[in-house]
């Protein structure tokens, strides 16, 4: 087999076998992590030195249930963190949240991103105690600004995958749950801090690219101060001093598949699961029951290179367990300069 094979390379023109050589490594670089990945996942793939990108993301999430998790955030309702209970029959709330993503490229491996999301939230809940009307409530507001860094000390080699490792703040900029009547508001940010840290690893299979990663969130505690009421009247007012709000640990894996060198298609799972959260109501500290919450999700996407410059991205998360929204739709086009 080999002596045939090197007889008709022999007896190929000299230019068809570099005409055939050009294309194998031309389809090659097409399926390189920054060809398939950058209309997905911008945390795998960093920009070059000097670059600058600003994305457009915009999402909308339907929950039709009485938790909120956001954006790897647990928001509770301190109602239901004081008394133990939410004081709602059913919920349902719509989510818009535009968000506009500046990132810069310090170093060929440094990059640095700074979010400005802005929320419209559009709630709908049927309260205890009250007539068995409806309750709307909506509110158009700023979220909570993030910063982050991201550096990839490892790069990819045929036999190892690149690591990218990650820092970020989340700041409590949007209107927090404590910062409203809950009664007749909703919140548009978590009301606390954050400092959030992960690893991600990326390897090209040609023409699939796997990813995955893993990561923790410290939401630091917050000083309330506030005097809320059991909304059905069968339990007194409580003081609720301070908010220990739970910890988030979150892991992801998945893959993208290069169809041709303009579209791309992906999907991937993401875990993320909120620890308890305490509180400290009248100078006692506990635990806040049932606070702990277990949102998995399943991703699916397209994505497309309108141009060298110009790629763009439509995903579907569809919640896979009960804290986890019932889906998310999912708009990313990112602008490279």
């Amino acid at each position: 087999m080999r002596i045939l094979f090197f007889v008709i390379a022999f007896m190929l023109p000299s230019g068809c076998l570099l005409a055939q050589q050009e294309r194998h490594e031309h389809e090659h670089e097409r399926v390189r992590p920054e060809d398939v990945l950058v209309q997905f996942e911008r945390d795998y793939v960093l920009l070059k030195k000097g670059k600058f990108e600003i994305e457009e993301n915009f999402t909308y999430t339907f929950y039709s249930a009485n938790q909120i998790f956001l954006d790897a955030f647990a928001i509770l309702d301190p109602i239901f963190l004081t008394l133990g209970k939410f004081g709602i029959k059913a919920a349902k709330r719509n989510i818009f949240v535009n968000t506009l993503i500046f990132r810069y490229g310090l170093r060929d491996n440094v990059q640095l991103e700074f979010s400005l999301p802005v929320v419209y939230r559009y709630d709908t809940v049927s309260v205890v105690g009250t007539s068995p009307e409806d309750k709307s409530m909506d509110r158009f507001y700023l979220g909570d600004i993030a910063f982050g860094v991201s550096v990839q000390p490892i790069k990819e080699t045929a036999t190892r995958p690149a690591v990218i490792l990650s820092l970020g703040v989340k700041t409590r900029t949007g209107k927090g749950p404590f910062d409203i009547d809950l009664e007749n508001d909703v919140p548009t940010g978590t009301g606390y801090y954050s400092v959030r840290g992960g690893v991600n690893l990326v390897k090209s299979i040609d023409p699939v690219v796997l990813f995955g990663g893993f990561g923790y969130i410290y939401n630091l505690p917050e000083k309330v101060n506030k005097l809320y009421r059991d909304p059905e009247g069968k339990v007194g007012p409580g003081f609720l001093e301070k908010v220990y709000p739970g910890d988030t640990i979150n892991f992801s894996i998945g893959m993208a598949y290069a169809l041709s060198y303009t579209f791309s298609i992906t999907t991937q799972f993401i875990q993320n699961y909120t620890l308890h959260t305490y509180v400290v109501t009248d100078g006692q500290k506990r635990r806040a029951p049932n606070s702990a919450l277990n949102s998995a999700l399943l991703k699916m996407g397209a994505g497309m290179a309108v141009t060298p410059k110009l790629p763009v991205s439509f995903s579907v998360y569809v919640g896979l367990s009960d804290d986890a929204p019932d889906y998310i739709l999912e708009l990313r086009i990112p602008i490279r300069f």
